[in-house]
């Protein structure tokens, strides 16, 4: 199963993967944006989105010509789930902060940093990315990037432990919002 399409797409990234990523691409002990810092690393051209910026990029992605109905109704969805102060995801896990965001000729990529606390135990940190291609080329050209990277750094972004510890993410978000990715590791099919 290919995930090459122009509909939008999500991946959960450990931190294990993140801060070996730190190390592969030289970042830094502290790092606000990792995926941000990667991809400038990596000489991808992209202009940096803060949170305004992304909400009107969805936006802009989601009103223009060409665009499927049920597709601009997703990134919309999205939008109102992932950016605005009370939307779904923040209303859920009230632990999620907006990293960054990027934008290119050919796809959106948001970068957000969920914390699952854990009663007696240290708190589980995962970096959720969420790439909204604005054409089929442009989800190919995504994935494309994220190959890269994880040969790079060479290790899974994500384990299988890692996968099931995340399930209070996905159980959380599963039918508030629907977005390839939620519920699946897309990781798999990359």
């Amino acid at each position: 199963m290919s995930i090459i399409v122009a509909e939008p797409f999500m991946l959960y990234v450990s931190k294990r993967f993140i801060d070996k990523a730190s190390k592969t691409f030289s970042l830094g002990l502290i790092v606000r944006k990792p995926l941000v810092d990667i991809l400038r690393r990596m000489g991808v051209g992209f202009v940096e989105l803060d949170r305004d910026e992304a909400q009107r990029a969805l936006d802009r992605v989601a009103g223009s010509k060409g665009m499927k109905v049920s597709t601009a109704q997703l990134i919309k969805g999205l939008a109102l789930a992932f950016l605005l102060p009370t939307g779904v995801f923040m209303a859920m896990l009230k632990k999620v902060l907006y990293r960054a965001g990027i934008e290119t000729d050919d796809y959106i990529l948001l970068e957000f940093l969920a914390e699952i606390p854990r009663a007696f135990r240290p708190s589980l940190y995962y970096d959720i990315w969420l790439i909204v291609p604005k054409s089929e080329d442009g989800g190919a050209k995504a994935v494309s990037v994220l190959r890269e990277i994880v040969k790079r750094v060479d290790a899974p972004p994500l384990n299988e432990d890692e996968w099931r510890d995340a399930e209070p993410i996905r159980e959380k978000l599963a039918g508030r919002i629907e977005v390839r990715g939620l519920t699946e590791n897309l990781w798999t099919s990359i």
